[in-house]
């Protein structure tokens, strides 16, 4: 890539150029062309002027001249490639580092860019043999080893990408880049402090360094600290005005303020900017949920289908690819598998339009958590539509004799684009016998009303801006009109004891029920309660279904979902349900049930 010629012309021109007389030695240059119009070595250089005074179209194009001219010259597909890599033309790209390498065989740099192309390309499992063979040339190039790292995040080796990026600080302290993607490794581990200490450090090498500029923000926003979040935005937004990533994380920000004027705003300046972006489409339609405008926010609700997140999450969704549903008509002799997605809480939500789907479409399948199953059929009356998860998914030869896959979130689409169409009681219903039984056994502890308590969620994410802790609850457990009732999943008996023992408050726990997995019993002992108070949990949405009187503290800002991100105090989704929102700290939240359950007694 330097620059040098043998003709004492050129030669004197490049020396110009090197002192700084920039615009006088390409015009220079250029001259000399016209006179000698096939001379590649001086077209190379005049590429390189170009390129170095980032007039890149005018390098592009004598970049191409030699490449058309001569077949051999590697170091001008060189170049272009990694031009087409900084403009994102990954597939272009390509082409040419192949070039380069059938020139220049087994080319240490090219095998590590093409490992780089893949790895844009969402095909790191391919990458990664290219960065292998080119550190197996050169084990110290740093820049290799970032890129190997960087396959490991992808390929979700959180591990070993840490150990790379380590080992990379280690040889060379001043390459700032493995700084930002060390931080990206702690974060997707949900070690957040750490990952805000890296991105720092970036910051303190390069203050205008893009991605930790947004990645701090990010990190805020994570944490429910928006304005400081949109603080780094912004300084981020002064160095790339139309970057289509941080206008959408202005959006997402702005929604968490619930400024929604301001969000929507972003949202369609980064839509304008980019349009096939599926996580803005994911989360445009969520605020639009959020604003009940049901109908525009199904339509774009199925970007969250092309989503890494959710092909993570769906493992099966490549066996589906040609048969998902895109808004075709569909009659009742058309035979459809609806597949579950996220966990038990959702597909409990999406639940709610399966006796719609049942009685337009009876020819469907549901494929179900096996937890769920008998639970479904006694509430929806159907003893044949209910499968297994995975029972016809997991393999394209299953799939056969379905003609539509749809994902169970995808069904508002059909029955939910207006509020008047959500159910105005409950939909499911619990075992009448195992009822009768656990009425009994509450009836046994006390003559007080029974309250249930669930204060966790066990969501990786999430779970932090959801979840209390137990010892929050006090306040309510000492008003003495109720007995409460531990309806939390998980190891909570250890919990418990070690509460009692500090507060002396005994919370009943029935240690024969599986608070995880039996969810006919969980059903029978929700339909006793008085009251259910928990947080946005799978338990919350069992709650909600059976129309259990349910009080719910709602998610930090940003961890909130659009069934409980509603206006006023109540959810379309579930009629018994009662929203408290986070009011400037947890005990303020609780202060405020508190007060309303001694108005309720």
């Amino acid at each position: 890539m330097s620059l040098s010629y043998n003709s004492s012309v050129v030669n004197k021109i490049i020396t110009d150029f090197q002192k700084g007389k920039k615009t006088d030695s390409i015009n220079q240059l250029n001259s000399f062309l016209v006179k000698h119009p096939s001379d590649n070595v001086a077209r190379y250089n005049l590429a390189l002027m170009y390129q170095n005074t980032e007039k890149i179209n005018l390098a592009i194009k004598n970049y191409n001249e030699i490449i058309r001219k001569d077949k051999t010259h590697w170091r001008s597909r060189f170049n272009l490639y990694l031009i087409l890599i900084k403009q994102k033309k990954f597939e272009d790209a390509l082409v040419l580092v192949d070039e380069v390498l059938k020139i220049k065989n087994n080319y240490q740099p090219a095998l590590r860019d093409k490992a780089l192309i893949f790895l844009n390309l969402k095909k790191p499992d391919e990458g990664i043999k290219y960065i292998i063979d080119s550190l197996k040339q050169n084990s110290q190039d740093f820049i290799a080893l970032n890129t190997l790292g960087m396959i490991y995040l992808e390929l979700k080796k959180i591990q070993d990408a840490e150990k790379i990026f380590k080992k990379v600080i280690e040889a060379n302290p001043e390459y700032i880049s493995t700084y930002n993607n060390l931080g990206r490794c702690y974060s997707l581990q949900y070690k957040r402090d750490l990952a805000l200490k890296y991105y720092k450090i970036v910051l303190d090498k390069d203050p205008n360094h893009l991605d930790a500029l947004n990645n701090i923000a990010n990190h805020y926003s994570e944490t429910g600290y928006y304005k400081k979040a949109l603080s780094y935005y912004f300084k981020a937004l002064k160095i790339d005005k139309k970057n289509n990533e941080l206008l959408f994380n202005i959006g997402c920000a702005y929604a968490f303020l619930k400024d929604y004027k301001k969000s929507e705003d972003y949202y369609k300046r980064s839509y304008t900017i980019n349009p096939e972006n599926n996580k803005l489409s994911k989360n445009y339609s969520i605020l639009l949920l959020a604003l009940q405008q049901y109908k525009e926010a199904w339509e774009m609700h199925d970007g969250r289908l092309k989503l890494d997140e959710f092909k993570v999450k769906n493992d099966h969704i490549h066996n589906t690819r040609d048969k998902l549903w895109n808004g075709e008509k569909l009659d009742k002799n058309k035979t459809i598998l609806v597949i579950k997605e996220q966990g038990a809480g959702d597909e409990i939500l999406y639940a709610s339009m399966y006796p719609d789907l049942l009685k337009n479409l009876p020819r469907s399948k549901i494929e179900t958590d096996p937890r769920l199953i008998s639970l479904f059929e006694r509430s929806f009356d159907s003893l044949n539509n209910f499968v297994p998860y995975n029972a016809f998914s997991k393999n394209e030869e299953s799939l056969k004799d379905f003609d539509f896959v749809i994902y169970a979130g995808s069904l508002g689409r059909l029955y939910r684009n207006n509020i008047k169409d959500f159910p105005k009681k409950h939909f499911l219903f619990s075992d009448k016998k195992k009822d009768n039984i656990f009425k009994k056994k509450l009836a046994r502890i006390d003559n007080k009303k029974k309250i249930g308590i669930s204060w966790y969620s066990k969501n990786e994410n999430y779970g932090s801006a959801k979840s209390l802790d137990l010892k929050m609850l006090v306040p309510l457990f000492k008003l003495q009109d109720y007995t409460f009732i531990n309806l939390q999943y998980g190891d909570t008996k250890k919990e418990i004891k070690s509460f009692y023992r500090n507060y002396k408050i005994n919370i009943i726990n029935f240690e024969e029920v599986d608070l995880f997995n039996d969810f006919e019993a969980i059903s029978s002992l929700l339909i006793n309660l008085d009251l259910l108070i928990s947080v946005s949990n799978t338990t919350a949405h069992i709650a909600g279904a059976l129309g259990v009187p349910t009080w719910l503290i709602k998610p930090k800002n940003h961890a909130v979902f659009h069934y409980w991100n509603q206006p006023y105090q109540t959810t379309p989704w579930y009629s018994s349900i009662r929203l408290y929102p986070y009011l400037n700290g947890w005990e303020q939240t609780i202060e405020k049930i508190k007060k309303d359950l001694i108005k309720k007694n």
